[in-house]
């Protein structure tokens, strides 16, 4: 047991990442076995659900052929189908909860321990979720998209959670508040499913290898140098580390580690204390800060010119 931990611990980000999916793939295979024959049994309700954890295990599948069967199938072809699943997901989670409001389906109702429960795993989920998808920033686009789907399962789990809680909380009925809050998570599954579609247009993570040739009257003297390309206080910058090697220069754009665990420790405590209500503003700057440096490579192109060199190649890396 204890050399597997061991084995577990020394594998990298990519290969847990991997690994994990392995496991949610046959997880949500056996959860949507069992919610059919539930839909059969018990209620149809769990047909829909079973076609939600159907559309999430079909992205992952996708998501793993593309890092193991790089060869089989075009990236393009495989995210457009990771981003077809996961919009799909987005919306027969919608159709569901408006068929909930309208009263097509029974709603469940749950006691304190158990309401309390859900409510303890699937903040924990969520947790574990968000730190996935920071950590696959700048990994590639198949495992961004494995924390992007398993965040959306994060989603789905929170909604239960309000449910769940609303029902032992509220002695009224909720029907409207939960289902349009569960409306609003459907449509943020969609906003996602979109975002993978568009995502290899405005990332750089197969972007970062760039060549130049050096012209005669080029300023560039030194045989390693540092270009920073972005100006920002609370996300990492961006730059461009390059070496010039017979005329010809060679080099990467990298981000800086996030400038927040940078801070004094005790700014640090009062952020963590705020939290709750800073993570909001800060994640909508990320996003902006994320789009804003789709034209990235652009401006390194144009800044690279002025000092007198001419792209000759942008090496993808997928």
């Amino acid at each position: 047991m204890l050399s597997l931990v061991k084995k577990y611990r020394n594998l990298s980000f990519e290969e847990r990442t991997i690994l994990h999916a392995k496991f949610s793939i046959i997880f949500n295979l056996i959860l949507a076995v069992g919610k059919v024959i539930l839909g059969f049994l018990i209620n149809t309700v769990f047909f829909v659900t079973a076609a939600i954890n159907v559309f999430m295990m079909l992205s992952r599948f996708e998501c793993y052929l593309g890092v193991t069967k790089v060869h089989r199938r075009s990236f393009n072809f495989r995210n457009n189908f990771v981003g077809t699943f996961l919009l799909l997901a987005g919306v027969a989670y919608t159709v569901y909860m408006i068929l909930l409001l309208f009263s097509v389906f029974e709603m469940k109702g749950y006691n304190m321990v158990v309401g309390t429960l859900i409510a303890f795993v699937s903040f924990i989920e969520l947790g574990v979720a968000i730190r996935g998808c920071l950590n696959a920033y700048g990994a590639g686009h198949y495992y961004r998209n494995i924390k992007m789907i398993s965040l959306c399962s994060a989603l789905t789990a929170i909604s239960l959670t309000e449910m769940a809680i609303m029902s032992f909380a509220d002695s009224t009925d909720t029907r409207i508040i939960d289902c349009w809050f569960g409306i609003g998570i459907g449509i943020l599954i969609i906003i996602l499913g979109i975002y993978v579609f568009i995502a290899p247009m405005v990332s750089i993570i197969d972007r970062k290898h760039n060549v130049y040739q050096m012209a005669e009257d080029s300023d560039l003297t030194e045989d390693r140098f540092k270009f920073k390309l972005t100006n920002s206080k609370f996300y990492g910058n961006y730059y461009y580390i390059g070496k010039i090697d017979r005329g010809i220069v060679d080099g990467l754009v990298l981000q800086e580690k996030n400038p927040i665990f940078k801070w004094n420790i005790f700014v640090l405590i009062a952020v963590i204390i705020l939290s709750e209500i800073l993570i909001f503003p800060y994640a909508v700057g990320a996003i902006v800060f994320h789009f804003r440096n789709a034209g990235l490579i652009k401006k390194l192109d144009k800044l690279m010119a002025s000092h007198g060199c001419i792209k000759i190649e942008e090496k993808e890396e997928i």
